[in-house]
């Protein structure tokens, strides 16, 4: 049976690397934190929920106190597409995710319609139709230099499509800019060599694709809340 609990997590605390037997979703109540899931860290903010499929290994640190309440699921069937970090952006999604938090605090007989309704808006998402990709999409995504200095207009030439044509198309596929797609691949980079080597951070931030030190530094501070230095302690035992 789905089980629905809360978790409150105090400043400055870490989970470490663990796992959940049963895919479940995380509504983020109050506070925020970093999660960690192969290496690629996002921030979760509150209003924004976090769906995980069953075993999944991640990890989080939260840098303020924070209040979740979770859903465990006792069938996560088909919501492994919509896995991630993810802002509700319909309304009877969010009306959904407003049911089981009203219901879990305060109508206790209804949890469980409400908690059947979240995940049918959730799978609803998963299987919206998707946009036919164009054929260069995938090489570009796999192909092209995206961590390094290289110009993204190179990435429209490797297309072989205008740049105002690629950046449309990119977007519309992808659901973000060329620009936002390097940033999180070069934030992914990053991250990975901070948690997997010793490397000196002015070294990581040029393998990594950032101008120097200052730039790697920025960007973790600005996306995650922490310094490189202190995400590879709150995130390396």
């Amino acid at each position: 049976m789905d089980v629905v609990f809360e978790t409150s997590h105090v400043e400055s605390s870490t989970m470490y690397d663990h796992r959940h037997v049963s895919a479940f979703v995380t509504i983020v109540l109050g506070g925020g934190y970093v999660e960690v899931r192969d290496s690629a860290p996002e921030f979760c903010r509150v209003g924004s929920i976090v769906i995980h499929r069953d075993g999944e290994r991640h990890a989080d640190r939260f840098a303020a106190p924070t209040k979740c309440l979770n859903v465990e699921l006792a069938d996560g069937t088909g919501l492994h597409s919509s896995c991630g970090v993810l802002t509700p952006d319909t309304t009877d999604l969010r009306d959904a995710i407003r049911g089981v938090v009203r219901a879990f605090y305060r109508e206790r007989g209804s949890l469980s319609p409400a908690v059947a309704r979240l995940r049918r808006m959730l799978l609803d998402r998963a299987n919206r139709p998707q946009l036919e990709r164009p054929p260069w999409l995938g090489p570009v995504l796999q192909g092209f230099g995206w961590e390094s200095t290289q110009p993204l207009r190179d990435a429209a030439e490797m297309a072989g499509v205008h740049e105002t044509h690629f950046s449309r198309a990119f977007r519309r596929h992808t659901g973000m800019t060329a620009n936002e797609y390097r940033a999180r691949a070069r934030m992914r980079a990053a991250s990975t060599m901070l948690l997997t080597t010793t490397g000196s951070l002015a070294r990581i931030a040029v393998s990594a694709g950032f101008s120097d030190q200052s730039h790697l530094t920025r960007a973790f501070t600005q996306r995650l809340g922490l310094a490189p230095a202190r995400y590879r302690e709150a995130f390396t035992r």
